[in-house]
């Protein structure tokens, strides 16, 4: 499997504060069958504002610890950008990270409240630069949990949707998990990504095996692996991309 969403990175933003703690999850993810993790810490949330080479030198120093350990698990840069009103000015001036740095996809997290318009707006003119955005767990987010529609409002304006694993496992409550499945049932998920904080159970397991009861191994393998897989290095876009993102938008 592939994990979209991590913050194993040790002493950056608020994953773990030594390398013991990021020897744990890379343990943990490989022994739930988990291969690649995207190190994605927090930006320009008002808190955190990592900037892109840190990022990449931390991960590159994690995965030559994490060797030296025995432990052979691909650790990729990324971020959870925080959606501002600024954020497409600070993308063309090259301040923002992409997963991979590859100037493909961009991992973002909407703010608790926000203006639909102008998020969608956002997600246009990130897809006229040839940028995926990818929403970050919009299954725990405010409005959403109040309006659900919102969802496909950003899938049609060209967003695609990263769940949180431990939504699926019922860690962040009810709410959050019922519209998560309800998600994968509407085929409205791209990928999966654990969101995993020292404070947090990796879940990417028990998400994949929920996965195969709601829609089958197949769904669950393009979930999990075939799809994120685009954002790896070498590797071309399956054809099922393309013909999941079409069948997302059937329920616009």
């Amino acid at each position: 499997m592939i994990d979209i969403h991590s913050h194993i990175l040790p002493c950056i933003d608020d994953g773990p504060d030594n390398f013991t703690g990021s020897l744990r999850i890379a343990e943990t993810a490989l022994s739930e069958g988990v291969r690649t993790i995207f190190a994605t810490p927090h930006t320009c949330n008002g808190v955190y504002d990592i900037q892109k080479d840190d990022i990449i030198q931390s991960c590159s120093a994690l995965t030559e610890n994490l060797e030296k350990e025995g432990l052979f698990i691909r650790i990729l840069p990324g971020a959870e950008i925080r959606i501002n009103h600024d954020l497409v000015q600070e993308f063309d001036k090259g301040h923002l990270m992409t997963l991979n740095n590859a100037c493909t996809h961009i991992l973002l997290e909407l703010p608790s409240m926000f203006l639909i318009k102008g998020i969608c707006l956002m997600m246009r003119q990130f897809v006229k630069r040839g940028i995926t955005p990818i929403i970050a767990h919009p299954e725990r987010n405010p409005m959403i949990l109040n309006c659900p529609g919102i969802v496909s409002e950003l899938i049609y304006n060209g967003a695609f949707m990263q769940i949180t694993a431990a939504s699926l496992a019922g860690d962040f409550g009810k709410p959050a998990m019922k519209i998560a499945r309800d998600m994968v049932v509407m085929e409205q998920v791209f990928c999966l990504g654990s969101d995993m904080h020292p404070n947090r159970k990796y879940r990417m397991l028990k998400a994949r095996q929920r996965l195969i009861k709601i829609v089958g191994q197949k769904k669950a393998d393009l979930i999990t692996w075939q799809n994120p897989s685009a954002i790896l290095p070498g590797i071309s876009c399956p054809d099922e991309i393309q013909q999941n993102n079409n069948l997302q938008h059937k329920f616009l």
